[in-house]
């Protein structure tokens, strides 16, 4: 009966340690957005969402703008690497890969 006790309460402490983790990581989301890689921008509304909302915001706004190209039957180079080198400093390839997105956005 005692061991079931004490691993009733060894259960209790993994969970409440879980529950302290998790709103330690929900006070993290209050800090500033993590900034964008690149430093140069051709299409005024990727660097105007850089500097409001950073990387996610960029982000999510080319995911939304591929997402309309898509929905209008667009598909050929709607995916990032058909624009970007490469996903860590998201250099451009190319003479213009913004020409394909610029009107989605």
């Amino acid at each position: 009966m005692t061991h079931k006790i004490a691993l009733a309460a060894a259960f209790s402490a993994i969970f409440a340690a879980g529950l302290l983790a998790s709103s330690a990581n929900a006070a993290d989301e209050g800090e500033a957005p993590k900034p964008c890689v690149a430093k140069t921008f051709k299409i005024a509304k990727v660097k105007a969402a850089c500097e409001s909302g950073g990387s996610k915001a960029a982000k999510d706004l080319m995911k939304k703008a591929t997402k309309k190209a898509k929905a209008a039957g667009v598909t050929e180079g709607m995916k990032c690497k058909d624009c970007h080198e490469d996903l860590k400093n998201y250099k451009l390839k190319g003479d213009d890969p913004v020409g394909k997105i610029k009107k989605w956005l």
